[in-house]
């Protein structure tokens, strides 16, 4: 769950930390508005920011494993408890 604490992490600077090997772990997680990002990073856990500041939400496990793959991130955990994904609305 996401909280005013919640650290953030930019573009570049995951770039920065995927490049130096610092990332352990990458997951997509459920939020309030979609999914998210979470890396680990060190004993760090961080959200993936969006450019215009706060937390990145996707609506699509495709979108969201796609921009994690441009950062060079193939492996990665999904938890999609309490999720319906955009497509099983549609049919309701």
């Amino acid at each position: 769950m996401l909280t005013a604490t919640t650290n953030i992490v930019s573009s570049a600077v995951l770039k920065e930390l995927v490049a130096a090997g610092s990332v352990i772990t990458a997951r997509l997680e459920v939020a309030d508005k979609g999914l998210v990002i979470v890396v680990r990073a060190g004993m760090n856990e961080r959200v993936l920011g969006a450019s215009r500041g706060g937390a990145r939400y996707f609506q699509s496990l495709d979108g969201a494993a796609s921009v994690l793959q441009t950062y060079g991130i193939n492996r990665f955990e999904c938890d999609t408890a309490h999720w319906v994904s955009k497509s099983v609305k549609a049919k309701k």
